[in-house]
């Protein structure tokens, strides 16, 4: 028998809609997923709480499918290319468990961006991400998507940088700053160390002074002087792929 949802008063598509808006996602440790590949990607991490499926549209996946009429479904959604399959799925529980290779995103705003430094720091093997208090949300819709589906395998958590850095540094961990400062070392001189960690910045504005001032140094990458600076995304997977953790 087909489990078919057709009214937006339904209890649980009332609930699922509330997973629109940040506050109700924090509050219910619930997040969306939109299209195939995520949801796939969501089974693999075990993380997957409703199926939905828009009727009309076919999908075959071990758990339970609800399907939505086509209306509400589209209400939900955020994309024209989903092919009608969403999922609900628990946030992950964000535990870095090594500090061998940290990312530190400071104040970062744009989830095209948030999404490449994810995507980026699973590719060149970081442990996990940290966010400033005041970055995007990661389950933000266009985040969720800009990372397809390595958030489900990277560690992120949020939390008060200043306070962050001093963890790592009395733990060990060397913390570097991205930075355009004359005085920076230029990535191909900083020696790897066995635990690092690279604090990048807000688009606009870069990695806080304060920030600055607490690192162990701050980095620059080199480039043409035709040049004036590269987007964070772009600079931070430079970055990450310059100092990975694969070896």
């Amino acid at each position: 028998m087909i489990n078919m949802i057709t009214s937006k008063e339904n209890s649980k598509y009332k609930m699922w809609s509330k997973l629109l808006q940040k506050k109700y996602r924090l509050k219910e440790r619930l997040f969306l997923v939109e299209g195939e590949h995520l949801v796939l990607e969501a089974k693999k991490a075990g993380a997957i709480v409703d199926v939905l499926v828009c009727a009309g549209a076919s999908f075959e996946i071990d758990a339970p499918i609800t399907y939505l009429a086509k209306p509400i479904f589209e209400k939900l959604g955020s994309t024209v290319t989903s092919a009608g399959i969403m999922a609900v799925c628990r946030m992950p529980a964000g535990n870095i468990k090594k500090n061998n290779r940290l990312l530190l995103v400071d104040g970062i705003r744009d989830p095209g961006n948030l999404g490449t430094l994810i995507r980026s720091a699973l590719a060149f093997g970081f442990d996990g991400l940290v966010l400033s208090e005041d970055s995007v949300d990661v389950y933000n819709d266009k985040v969720v998507r800009a990372t397809q589906g390595a958030l489900f395998n990277l560690p992120i958590s949020r939390r008060n940088l200043s306070d962050y850095v001093a963890e790592l540094q009395a733990s060990g961990v060397v913390v570097y700053a991205a930075t355009l400062n004359d005085d920076a070392k230029i990535m191909g001189d900083v020696l790897p160390a066995d635990a690092m960690a690279f604090i990048v910045g807000n688009e606009g504005e870069g990695v806080r002074e304060f920030l600055v001032e607490l690192s162990d140094g701050d980095v620059v990458i080199e480039m043409s002087s035709a040049v004036e600076s590269l987007n964070v995304g772009v600079a931070g997977s430079i970055l990450m792929h310059h100092f990975n953790g694969l070896k």
